[in-house]
């Protein structure tokens, strides 16, 4: 009896601590990387949308700079996910390059413990890098499907998995979720 007992209750915490645990991928691959870690990485042919300084090992200006179009950034390879929105009050489907395989391929320094986030309006938060390699944190280009202009949050916005993961603090992060980005410098 104290057999059984002990195989029900061992079954049981397996069980739980299984829909406890984190989910191992809360995203859809929409489009694979053409531009890897250590590519070249040519200067913008189209309108400036980005700009990344800091402790990165790839630039394209003489100011030591990597200046990004949309259509190189996509390049990165994308990546699609849902949450309910907590800026916006909806549910919505975010397309873009996780952030992790964005530092990777600018050559962001490993030693570097943080991402500072600049938007048009002056906006400024810094993102953990800790943060970054923990949850496929996006680097947004897409809502439900569509480019976002400046007036619709973009042209790149950051998005949390706020509905897979529970660890993340909903009243923290949201304040992170900065759109209209001008500037990235890892630090």
């Amino acid at each position: 009896m104290k057999t059984a007992r002990f195989f029900l209750f061992t079954l049981l915490a397996f069980i739980l601590a299984a829909c406890a645990s984190q989910p191992t991928q809360v995203y859809e691959t929409v489009s694979p990387a053409s531009i890897q870690p250590g590519d070249p990485i040519a200067a913008p042919t189209g309108e400036v949308i980005l700009t990344v300084s800091g402790a990165i090992s790839v630039t394209n200006t003489a100011e030591n700079t990597l200046q990004l179009d949309m259509a190189t950034l996509e390049k990165f390879g994308l990546v699609k996910y849902a949450i309910n929105d907590p800026w916006l009050n909806a549910y919505n489907t975010y397309t873009g390059v996780l952030m992790s395989d964005f530092l990777k391929v600018i050559g962001a320094d490993p030693k570097a413990t943080q991402v500072h986030i600049v938007a048009l309006d002056d906006y400024q938060v810094d993102i953990a890098i800790a943060d970054i390699q923990k949850w496929p944190v996006l680097l947004a280009t897409q809502v439900n499907g569509a480019a976002m202009d400046v007036a619709n949050n973009g042209p790149t916005r950051i998005i949390f998995p706020f509905d897979q993961y529970k660890d993340i603090d909903l009243v923290l992060y949201k304040d992170l979720s900065i759109w209209n980005i001008a500037t990235l410098e890892v630090k």
